[in-house]
């Protein structure tokens, strides 16, 4: 099993950001307000609906508190973390919490849909300055080597809430059924126990958020005087998407994904009553994509290694559609359940893949806008279809009621499976959805093709060839140490070396450039060459450096059972050359794919250090070379490369912080490489400094 397919960095870096009490607060602040938002959201389109009966007005009253739900985030969104770095962020989450808690718990004594829509539109309003607030503090609570283990944890909570939401607002609609006495609010209206469930957890989320030690924002414009401003960086954003031949149709795809599913969210509540799912049945529906979402996130990253996540957007937008005309055939909620989930989980995957094709794809300094576009599009895509979906319902007209014999020998009225704007919505989306994953397919396939013409891949190493050597019971593995000048990389191999010895296992170790021959030539002219040499020349002697290596080396030693553990390998190209250097990460990524044929780490371990720590460090121990003198700056770009490359594919990386001590770094390393070849029961404290050659021990 591959180290992609594992997660040492849920047992090694996730749990001590627990140890954190104002970590676990605004974690568990986010988890509480969150499952209540969601439960609200769904209870809210609920009442909606109840208050108008089935009638095709209630259609058009959904698609009004729908508008007053998207309104606020789009139009104060991009300004909103101005004013909030204003103000005092911590006091800006309190009191948004306490006034969205306060108007929630008014909503269900409501009779009437335009107070049902102001009162919408005052808690998104307070909702759109919460979010910059509760961001802006985020990153200040956790070391910088950890805010890609913290972001996760926050978009777990954020999102990953959703499928519970479901499942936990049909619960309380079932029990208001039940407990409510005849006649009182709780039982014409059940959807109000949710409703107030999400107010209790906004006044849970200030609590926890009061007793968090923030220190206030001084006050400071977010514009740098004489900068761009908000909009201006907005536009370059849609600017540069627009013209980019791959990231252009990742975007219009994610956003033909995000459609559908507004559209299953919005329709759930007439499909629910139509499908005779009764008052909980919405609830159960919206879990069941929700369950779908989280298993679509979960299976993103060994498809996407399987097929390449350009390859399989496209088809999962495809699945995604026809699961969705099927859902407007299904005639019960259990038929329902499999093209809901197997629709939820194509959403996830290619909303997974094009968010991460679109941070490898777009440079750094282009990176926010790029995302604050994408992100803006996802949400006109998903509200725009939750506004436009009762609108179609409403103008078609929704599925009528006729008397029909029961079982029993009473008559009813009931809905026929028959034909009507809430099966024609369904289908109509998921047909367009099936158009807009062939235009997407059609518009990638002519760039890609160019781009792998440009550099052809030798397919020398077939994928299945390192499964087949496991299987036979080989304990090889390839596991690369990267990270600044100073980090301790050294110590760290020898010490991980030392304990797989230890176990029995026959290790290499080795470094780059270097490793043969050919590779500690090519070590000395790049280290302590001409000062004058080029930024392309060095990138193509560490290319022709490792290609050597990979061939005469690394790729033998594997195949024969070693674990192979390398100090620097193609990362360390990407990021010094391609960041530091200034030459594009994609391109320098796709040279040494080229020269290492394919071959990827089954662990990659990054000691993050600051560059002036790591080089002071380095200079006290006399070392000194061309890179090392290249200056701050080029070590800056170099280290923020490594972090955004460790943050777009986790599963592979495991960050720590170089500044932790030795002996706790090398537990947490020997925990993440025991999956990989067997258990590994001691740390050696000896720390013996690897060979400059490979050398099998």
């Amino acid at each position: 099993m591959s180290a992609d397919e594992q997660d040492p960095e849920g047992r090694t870096v996730v749990r001590p950001l627990f140890s954190s009490r104002p970590f676990r607060n605004i974690v568990a602040a986010t988890f509480a307000s969150t499952l209540g938002d969601w439960m609200g959201f769904l209870a809210i389109i609920a009442l909606t609906a109840s208050i108008l009966g089935p009638t095709r007005a209630a259609a058009f009253a959904v698609s009004g508190v729908m508008t007053a739900r998207v309104l606020p985030s789009l139009l104060l969104g991009p300004v909103a973390g101005v004013f909030v770095d204003r103000w005092d962020r911590k006091r800006v989450m309190i009191a948004t919490d306490i006034g969205r808690g306060v108007v929630m718990a008014l909503i269900p004594f409501t009779d009437e849909v335009f107070t049902l829509v102001l009162a919408t539109l005052v808690i998104e309003l307070l909702s759109a300055m919460f979010a910059p607030a509760k961001d802006a503090v985020f990153p200040t609570l956790v070391r910088r080597s950890q805010l890609v283990e913290a972001n996760q944890v926050n978009l777990v909570v954020t999102y990953g809430t959703l499928p519970i939401a479901g499942f936990l607002y049909a619960l309380l609609v079932e029990v208001a059924s039940r407990i409510g006495p005849e006649g009182s609010l709780l039982a014409t209206r059940p959807m109000a126990l949710p409703i107030w469930v999400n107010a209790a957890s906004f006044g849970i989320s200030a609590l926890l958020i009061a007793v968090v030690p923030l220190s206030r924002r001084p006050t400071a414009s977010a514009l740098e005087p004489g900068g761009p401003g908000v909009w201006s960086q907005f536009r370059e954003g849609l600017e540069f998407i627009g013209r980019h031949p791959i990231i252009r149709p990742f975007v219009l795809g994610v956003m033909v994904a995000a459609a559908g599913a507004g559209v299953v969210i919005t329709v759930g509540e007439f499909f629910a009553d139509l499908i005779g799912a009764g008052p909980s049945g919405f609830g159960v529906l919206v879990a069941i994509v929700g369950s779908g979402l989280v298993l679509g996130l979960l299976a993103a990253a060994p498809l996407a290694r399987r097929m390449g996540p350009e390859r399989l957007f496209a088809p999962a937008i495809l699945i995604a559609g026809a699961a969705l005309s099927a859902l407007a055939a299904s005639p019960v909620l259990v038929v329902a359940a499999v093209p809901a989930t197997l629709m939820g989980a194509s959403t996830g995957v290619a909303f997974v893949v094009g968010y991460t094709v679109l941070q490898q794809r777009v440079d750094d300094e282009l990176r926010g806008r790029t995302f604050a576009a994408f992100g803006s599009g996802v949400k006109i895509a998903i509200f725009g279809a939750s506004i436009g979906t009762p609108v179609t319902i409403g103008l078609v007209g929704r599925e009528t009621r006729v008397p029909t014999e029961l079982a029993d020998g009473t008559t009813a009225l009931v809905y026929p499976y028959a034909f009507g704007g809430i099966r024609f919505t369904l289908l109509a989306t998921g047909v367009a959805v099936v158009v807009g994953a062939a235009l997407t397919w059609r518009a990638l396939s002519r760039p890609l093709a160019d781009e792998e013409a440009r550099l052809p891949v030798t397919p020398v190493v077939r994928p299945d060839r390192f499964d087949s050597r496991r299987r036979r019971g080989a304990a090889g593995a390839f596991i690369v140490f990267e990270g600044g000048d100073g980090s301790g990389k050294s110590t760290q191999i020898a010490r991980l070396a030392d304990a797989l010895e230890a176990a029995g296992h026959r290790v290499l170790v080795t470094r780059e450039p270097g490793g043969t021959a050919v590779g500690e030539s090519v070590r000395e002219v790049l280290l302590h060459g001409p000062e004058a040499m080029g930024a392309r020349a060095e990138a193509l002697l560490f290319a022709a450096a490792r290609a050597q290596h990979v061939e005469e080396v690394i790729l033998p030693a594997l195949e024969d059972g070693v674990v192979v553990l390398s100090d620097r390998y193609a990362d360390s190209s990407i990021a010094y050359q391609g960041a530091g250097r200034g030459l594009g990460e994609d391109a320098v990524a796709a040279l040494n794919r080229w020269a290492t044929v394919g071959l990827r780490p089954d662990l990659t371990v990054l000691l993050d250090v600051e560059p002036t720590e790591g080089l002071d460090r380095a200079a006290a121990s006399g070392a000194h070379d061309r890179l090392e003198a290249a200056g701050t700056d080029f070590h800056a770009e170099a280290a923020a490369s490594y972090r955004r490359r460790a943050a777009a594919e986790p599963a592979r990386w495991l960050v720590l912080d170089a500044r932790d001590a030795v002996d706790a770094l090398a537990a947490r390393v020997l925990e993440a490489v025991e999956p990989l070849v067997g258990s590994v029961s001691t740390v050696p404290s000896r720390a013996s400094v690897p060979a400059p050659t490979p050398a099998v021990r």
